[in-house]
């Protein structure tokens, strides 16, 4: 039977086409472009201090070096989602200036209290989730990082549009036309901030009265909730693999927050295996572990599997397209399994046409996975490691340095980079004709 590939690319061009006309998720768009520079170098960062800490962590010198890449780590990855908070606020206040100039809004004075919107949110207190701890004046770091990405993300549009509502209809202090626009602009803003960030103070006030001690926990307890009566066979694990890349599709870190939830019931499975393998020596009678699974075959490359997407884009784009050098920086941190350059470069994160290989890529890798591993193709893993390792060794070495989870492994990466393929392929013609238009 042929398949007729322009009626299954046309529907998903015209979602990528709203998208960019939308200026809500235009804004989004540009926020996380905004961010590639940080996640990038954040992510190189990250990588050498690992490697470092694996081989030299016991010397001095290593310790030093190590240091000197974490501290990077820590002010780029570790700060994503102040960068999101501003990023966004400030390119939705630039679409609002261009395409309602009578609102009048000022991007750099929104941005800054989306910024202050984001903080007034944020519990003033380290411990904040235990509620019997002593009070430690300061905020959390989680708040900061991946977590907080989502929060940001909302407060940051939240704050924005509602500065521009105010704006709009001149609920402002009035100056007379001959005072400086510096001035003025600071001036006319006083009402407008003052109103937004009572709005954000009461929501807290509502959120912490429903024994909530942050947004961000509310937002993540109802994308989480469902997974607290997960099994651990095959539906379990294409349920929280389906729930993982959704999340992560959103802007939030889909594996923090769902292997938070999970972890409690998983990873005692594969240490029994651990356990039961360094005794006997013999797969005889080891299970499958659901988090070998999710977390090695399924995440080929980091969340998404997208080791394959980075050869998809080398292999069958031509010279001349963007998204080819944002694979390029991405090759090597891909292959120790870290992917913050091709998410958020390419991006895929509210990208349309990307949903799809996104998150059921990796949920045919874990198929494909535990069917092989259940008839007794490939060996079940058994070894913990570092996780430091290159994906290809790093199952090597989870497989006890049998050959098997190797050879699943490069068939996956074939298969991930042939599913990606007309994916690419369609948001290449979604950004050529964009730029058309």
């Amino acid at each position: 039977m042929k398949i007729n590939a322009e009626k299954f690319q046309e529907p998903l061009l015209k979602i990528a086409q709203k998208v960019d006309n939308n200026n809500v998720l235009q804004a989004i768009k540009n926020a996380f472009v905004s961010s590639i520079p940080f996640t990038v170098v954040g992510s190189f960062s990250n990588l050498i201090r690992m490697q470092i800490d694996a081989f030299f962590g016991d010397t001095g010198w290593g310790q030093v070096v190590s240091k000197l890449f974490s501290n990077i780590n820590q002010a780029t990855l570790g700060m994503v989602a102040l960068l999101i908070v501003y990023s966004t606020a400030y390119n939705y206040a630039k679409v609002i200036q261009q395409k309602e100039p009578e609102a009048n809004i000022n991007p750099l004075l929104a941005t800054l209290l989306a910024f202050a919107a984001y903080f007034v949110m944020v519990p003033n207190n380290v411990n904040f989730s235990d509620s019997s701890a002593d009070v430690i004046q300061g905020f959390a770091n989680n708040f900061f990082g991946y977590e907080g990405m989502f929060t940001g993300l909302i407060v940051g549009l939240i704050a924005v549009y509602l500065y521009s509502i105010l704006a709009k209809k001149k609920i402002a202090i009035r100056l007379p036309g001959n005072v400086p626009p510096n001035v003025f602009d600071s001036f006319f803003s006083l009402i407008p901030v003052s109103i937004v960030l009572m709005v954000f103070s009461i929501i807290r006030v509502i959120i912490e009265a429903f024994d909530f001690n942050s947004l961000m926990s509310l937002i993540s307890q109802f994308f989480v909730q469902p997974l607290t009566s997960v099994g651990t066979g095959l539906p379990a694990i294409i349920v929280v693999i389906l729930l993982q890349q959704v999340l992560w599709f959103l802007g939030l870190h889909g594996f923090n927050i769902v292997w938070g939830v999970v972890s409690a019931l998983w990873l005692p499975i594969f240490l029994e295996n651990v356990a039961k393998f360094a005794e006997t020596q013999s797969f005889v009678d080891i299970s499958i572990a659901p988090n070998t699974m999710t977390n090695v075959y399924a995440m080929i490359g980091g969340s998404g599997s997208t080791f394959g997407l980075i050869l998809a884009i080398l292999l069958f784009t031509p010279k001349h397209y963007t998204g080819k050098e944002v694979a390029k920086l991405s090759f090597i941190p891909g292959l120790f399994g870290i992917n913050e350059p091709i998410i958020f470069g390419f991006p895929i994160v509210l990208n349309p046409i990307m949903f799809i290989p996104f998150v059921f890529v990796p949920v045919i890798n874990a198929v494909i996975a535990y069917v092989v591993t259940k008839i007794g193709w490939v060996v079940p893993l058994v070894v913990l490691n570092s996780g430091n390792e290159p994906i290809f060794i790093s199952t090597w070495i989870l497989g006890a340095f049998k050959l098997s989870p190797v050879v699943l492994t490069a068939v996956l990466v074939v298969l991930d980079t042939l599913l990606y393929a007309p994916f690419v392929r369609m948001n290449m013609k979604a950004q050529e004709e964009s730029l058309i238009s």
